[in-house]
């Protein structure tokens, strides 16, 4: 998309790589170690992603990770603190894509509705590159408590924030109804996050075609009726 037109630019996603929360490796002897249980450890997150995407953090023991991933209990604290810092492991970073790419959308000179359809386009493209990822954070996301919850909170809320900054200068054009704009932005991409519930690749609609109808469907219906404006 041109940006000479004002009409802003949207990176493709990229595939959300859990990451390891600031925690760094615990070798003791030397780089070559490290770089080996780094190794292993991003393999064994990549596994227990798919374990609870099909079967549910809550519903999976933590004997059944071990026995899933192919290791010993002993082993799996040897990479992981707890049950719970794996799950910090798999979700703890995925709204940073979505801010990523949301930033510079809101923060563009352009027409709100082409922004606002451009901000949802975007949204569908990043969930459903990471399927598995995105469909653990919103199913077990209450499960995260302390700190790391406050801040999934601050990146949560500033998200919402950009969409509801877009259609409030869409309110004020006459563009979109005059409910509240926060409620808007909810509605607008809980819709997009429904997807999620049912998206398979390979089905009669590419991903892309899916997220531009999902995208269009939303935006149309934050638009004003004649009795609004």
């Amino acid at each position: 998309m041109s940006a000479e037109r004002g009409e802003p630019t949207k990176p493709r996603a990229k595939k959300a790589k859990p990451r390891d929360g600031g925690r760094g490796p615990r070798s003791r002897n030397g780089g070559r170690e490290s770089s080996s249980k780094n190794a292993r450890e991003e393999q064994l997150v990549q596994n227990a992603l798919s374990l609870f995407s099909q079967g549910g953090f809550r519903e999976t023991s933590l004997q059944e990770i071990a026995d899933k991933l192919g290791i010993t209990r002993p082993l799996f604290y040897y990479y992981f603190e707890s049950k719970e810092d794996l799950l910090w492991r798999l979700i703890g970073h995925v709204g940073d894509e979505l801010l990523e790419r949301a930033r510079p959308i809101a923060e563009a000179e352009g027409e709100p509705e082409r922004k606002l359809r451009s901000l949802l386009e975007a949204h569908a493209d990043t969930l459903l590159s990471n399927l598995d990822t995105f469909r653990v954070y919103f199913a077990e996301r209450h499960l995260v408590e302390g700190k790391r919850n406050r801040r999934l909170k601050r990146g949560e809320d500033e998200y919402l924030g950009l969409y509801a900054s877009v259609i409030g200068e869409g309110q004020r054009a006459g563009i979109f109804r005059r409910e509240n704009r926060r409620v808007l932005a909810l509605i607008a991409t809980g819709a997009v996050n429904s997807l999620l519930r049912w998206y398979e690749s390979g089905g009669i609609m590419s991903a892309d075609d899916i997220g531009h109808l999902a995208a269009d469907v939303a935006v149309r219906g934050l638009k004003a009726s004649q009795g609004d404006t």
